[in-house]
């Protein structure tokens, strides 16, 4: 069902070439789409009370070479909104995930990109058996996998001469020399904030990751999600390996994500890459650029390494 885009962008360059409705577990998902049908499929899955306009600068720039999907997040956005809490488990947001991939892009595995929270419901999802034939690369901005998050905390509390040493170690938490600086200004003034400031002194046009007219209600939706899903990853964590092939994009300022969020997850992963960078937390909207070349770069190295997706047939490829 084709339904009208009304993000607003006078020239028409950042609007979607093509927006559907596809059903997921339960729920109707709103799905936008740049690029030809017939490129890599890629798609980008955002976090908590965002919207796909978060993605609209990176899906742009990658639109030339892949085909480009997002889509709102069950309770975000134009997508139904569950009226349950146990409605926003991680295991839904995974089956509407799976639903969306096997209805856009049936015989062809995937790449996916996930910023915050959107990494951390795909976690759950390349951890399934699914995952071995539908995802062919999973990259990870500001998102840590949760249970493998429980898992360390429990290690680190089992050895408190461990937790201590790395505690008192800089590069446990972030990289930058002045990173303590960096996390206050970022928390006193985050990049839309002073996005708007710099607008209002007629400084730059508005960015085109504009708020959605849903946003309180993408905002209750986040709590939910969060409320719904943190406490019980972390205090009963599993054990969840991937053999898909993941790329950490880690922001090493990110005072909401610090980096120690992400070491326990090389055991669980069969083929782990870390890429570090000075960053925020909102990379989408801040640094769209060097997000797009972070995706682009990690699936032509595979492409080219001619990796194959886990379970692939020779036919397949």
């Amino acid at each position: 069902m084709n339904r009208p885009f009304d993000t607003p962008d006078p020239a028409g360059t950042h609007r979607p070439v093509r927006t559907t409705t596809v059903r997921g577990h339960g729920v109707d998902l709103a799905v936008y789409e740049w690029g030809r049908r017939g490129d890599e499929p890629l798609v980008l899955v955002h976090g908590l009370s965002d919207t796909h306009r978060v993605w609209t600068d990176v899906a742009v720039l990658l639109a030339d070479g892949f085909r480009v999907i997002t889509y709102d997040v069950r309770g975000h956005g134009r997508s139904s909104r569950p009226d349950e809490p146990h409605g926003y488990r991680l295991d839904l947001l995974a089956e509407d995930f799976f639903a969306l991939v096997d209805a856009v892009s049936p015989h062809r595995p995937v790449h996916v990109c996930g910023h915050g929270w959107g990494a951390v419901q795909i976690w759950e999802a390349v951890c399934d058996a699914r995952a071995n034939t539908r995802i062919a690369s999973f990259t990870a901005i500001a998102g840590p996998n949760l249970d493998h998050v429980g898992i360390t905390l429990r290690e680190l509390i089992r050895d408190p001469g461990y937790a201590a040493q790395l505690l008192t170690d800089r590069k446990f938490w972030r990289h930058s020399a002045n990173s303590a600086q960096i996390a206050a200004q970022r928390i006193a003034f985050p990049p839309r904030v002073r996005t708007w400031v710099i607008e209002q002194l007629g400084g730059i046009a508005r960015a085109h990751a504009t708020t959605a007219p849903t946003w309180r209600a993408d905002l209750a939706t986040g709590a939910r999600i969060a409320c719904v899903n943190l406490a019980h990853h972390l205090l009963r964590p599993r054990q969840r390996r991937t053999a898909v092939p993941v790329q950490l994009v880690v922001d090493t300022t990110d005072v909401f994500v610090p980096p120690f969020l992400y070491y326990g997850s090389a055991r669980w992963v069969d083929r782990l890459w870390r890429n570090s960078i000075p960053a925020d937390h909102w990379l989408p909207v801040t640094e769209p650029l060097l997000v797009a070349e972070a995706i682009a770069n990690f699936v032509e190295d595979l492409l080219d390494a001619d990796v194959p997706y886990p379970g692939a047939d020779a036919a397949d490829r």
